[in-house]
């Protein structure tokens, strides 16, 4: 039940955002005109332009000059039976990503990434780090280890990458065949939350992948979502066989 103390505008808002969320208004579709909405909530004009004002802040809806407010795609869905990249799943569903901060070094690795690469501790490493921005706004916090001798001259090559699977195809012509993704749910340390603009302590999906060639780990990803931003599919089929 939305408050009824609460200003006009975020009562609009409000309502309006749970029909978007309920699929009451479909991915694709068109608000009801300013003049409709303000005789559908009995408000002002100006209160109506405050309501879907809030929705394309959050990412909910797209204002369109001459054309209305469009209903976007506010949650995209990751198939775990294909082997594909965040931006990749991000890209093919219609949303607009691209990265900031992005930093690669050389690294001695960790010891939790030595044994998720089956390498000694210590053995270099490419730490890829940078933060996905969807929509004009933080989506997720990406950390992806590479095996050094995979990836020769990488940090001096990365400003050519829009993809990192894509990149890794064209200029090392490394495809990964199969992948083990290991999904938890975790509230976000302030660090985390800070760059990504939540509370402290929010939900966040955390996905930790190691990548193969054939039969050897190339890629350990460290991935952190916005726990309500973002959903993972799987397909599946038959009973197991009975012991």
């Amino acid at each position: 039940m939305i408050n009824q103390k609460l200003p006009r505008y975020v009562q609009v808002y409000a309502r309006l955002k749970k029909q978007i969320e309920s699929h009451s208004y479909k991915v694709g579709e068109f608000l009801p005109p300013e003049p409709e909405l303000e005789k559908i909530f009995h408000v002002s004009r100006t209160t109506v332009r405050k309501a879907v004002e809030m929705l394309s802040q959050e990412g909910l809806v797209y204002i369109q000059q001459g054309r209305g407010t469009e209903v976007l795609n506010v949650t995209p869905t990751q198939k775990l039976q294909y082997v594909t990249s965040f931006s990749e799943t991000l890209k093919e569903q219609g949303f607009q990503v691209h990265y900031r901060d992005i930093e690669a070094v050389l690294i001695p690795s960790p010891i939790d990434v030595a044994e998720m690469l089956q390498i000694q501790p210590g053995k270099p490493v490419v730490r890829l780090d940078r933060v996905a921005i969807v929509h004009d706004k933080p989506l997720a916090l990406l950390t992806n280890y590479l095996l050094e001798d995979m990836v020769p001259n990488f940090v001096n090559t990365i400003k050519k990458m829009k993809s990192l699977y894509e990149f890794l195809e064209s200029e090392y012509n490394l495809v990964f065949d199969s992948a083990n993704d290991f999904i938890t749910a975790k509230p976000a340390p302030k660090d985390e939350s800070s760059i990504l603009g939540v509370p402290d302590g929010y939900p966040l999906l955390q996905v930790r992948r190691i990548s193969f060639i054939k039969t050897r780990p190339v890629e350990f990803v460290l991935l952190r979502i916005i726990g309500n931003k973002y959903e993972y599919f799987v397909h599946t089929k038959e009973r197991p066989p009975k012991l």
